[in-house]
This record gives C-alpha cells, structure tokens and sequence, in this order.
C-alpha cells in the first residue's frame, strides 16, 4: 500500500509548525499545506525548507482564518470589520441566512492568487500542490481548479484521477469524536484508527490520511476549536507503534510530487 499521510494548516501558529515539523523529521508525515497569510509565515517557511526534499508542501488555500495578504478594503465580502475572515461557520451562516454565496468571486480570486504569490516569494518555486481549507462553495471550487491550471499545480483531491486514473481512498479525522469538547478531543486517536483499520487500510493500493498535527499555543486557542485534536495526530505519526506498522507491512510514504511527476530521484 502506497500512503500519503497528511497534515493540513502548516503555519497556523507558529505551535502548529513546529510540531509538523517534529511529525516529518520524526515520523511519517510526508505532506503539508501552509497557510500563507499569517504573520509568522516567513518564519515558518524558514523551519520547513530543511525539509523540502523529502516532502510536498502546498498551499492550503485559506478564506476562513487570520488576515488576508490583500488589502482588507479590496475584500469587502470576505472580512468583516476588522479586517479579519469571516470565520467558516460565519460564512456558512451568511450563505444560508442569504440563501446566496455571499463571497465575490473576483475577491476570492485575488486573495488567493495572492496567497500563492507569497509562497513563490518565500520558496522560489511553485506549491507541491493546492488544498482547499474549512470553507468552499462550488464557485470557490472552481476558482481553486482555475488556479490549479493556471500555475501548473496539482489540485488534491482531484490528483490521483487525473494523474494514476485510479481512485484514492481518503480518509480524513474520521477519528474524531464530536463536538470538539477537551474531553471528546482527548479520546481521538489516529494511532488507534490506523491499528483498529489496518486490515482495510492495507487493502488499498493508495490511501490519504489527513489529519491535522501540531502543538498548541494561545495563537491556537484563539484561531481554532482544535487543539488536543493536533497533539494526538502527531503522537500517532511519531510514535514508534506507527514506525512499526509501517516497516512491518511494507508500507510506502509517498507525496503528492511522487504521484505528479515531480519528485526529483
């Protein structure tokens, strides 16, 4: 079985990368995406370009968290007074209350044309790959695909299709409990998913885990419900129980940039 282990939100808080990085040099995690609108992203960039080589790192196209790169007064739609996103479940809400996508998609065009200057900025070269994050209509869908062709980037859920012709298996937090209460978030475990599944998840020829690793920080606490959720994903994909599983079943790490073409042998 070949596996693309995952973790969204790489420069959330600065908390949130180191521990992605912990989860890369450390254990299995072998794909990111990174929130390039946040303060620290320069920082950030600098922790996980030691370990570019041996992993895809994207963008995690973002209209929900922090603020954006563009002028707050050039995105009407998609801030509110204070020049912060609508978080996702305020948009939700405007969307539903409206029953009409309240985000302009010229905005959201230029937002996140924006977000993947700034990663060519920092980087020197294209994402690895695009991947949506917390909120999307099908007219943000679409503006994401439009970019995807634009820059020559894999999107990813559409990458395995495209690309092998084959179907991916995802799965993704199936193992967290809900509401996303302490208590619920310290019962969740990934380890125990992969060891309880493992007779499913082997049978795949390719499987996607995402989850969301990381440590936890007040930046955190104040930009996400999900907390003890990130210190179990990365318990899982560096603990030696997750080592052993791997080596035992001949498991393959692979990236997106394998499945593209990319990765440079």
């Amino acid at each position: 079985m070949k596996l693309l282990m995952q973790s969204d939100d790489y420069g959330i808080t600065p908390a949130v990368a180191r521990g992605i990085v912990d989860g890369i040099e450390k254990g299995i995690l072998r794909n990111t995406g990174m929130f390039m609108n946040m303060p620290w992203a320069e920082t950030c960039a600098d922790w996980i370009k030691p370990c570019l080589n041996e992993i895809a790192l994207g963008v995690d196209l973002n209209l929900t968290t922090g603020a954006p790169l563009s002028a707050p007064s050039d995105l009407p739609s998609l801030v509110n007074a204070q020049g912060r996103f609508y978080t996702s479940w305020e948009s939700r809400r405007m969307d539903s209350e409206q029953n009409r996508d309240h985000a302009r998609i010229d905005e959201v065009r230029r937002e996140l044309n924006a977000q993947i200057q700034k990663y060519i900025e920092l980087f020197g070269k294209k994402p690895d790959y695009l991947h949506s994050h917390a909120y999307e209509t099908e007219a943000i869908l679409q503006v994401h695909h439009e970019l995807a062709k634009q820059y020559d980037v894999p999107y990813c859920s559409d990458i395995m299709k495209t690309l092998t012709g084959k179907t991916i298996q995802e799965y993704r937090i199936g193992w967290y409990k809900k509401p996303a209460t302490l208590e619920n978030q310290a019962a969740s475990s990934l380890k125990d998913y992969i060891l309880e599944h493992s007779a499913e998840l082997l049978s795949q020829e390719y499987c996607l885990l995402i989850g969301h690793m990381g440590y936890v920080d007040k930046a955190l606490m104040e930009l996400s419900t999900y907390s003890l959720y990130r210190l179990n994903d990365l318990d899982a994909v560096v603990s030696p129980e997750m080592i052993d599983w791997i080596n035992t079943n001949k498991v393959e790490l692979i990236t997106y940039k394998d499945l593209a073409g990319l990765h440079k042998k």
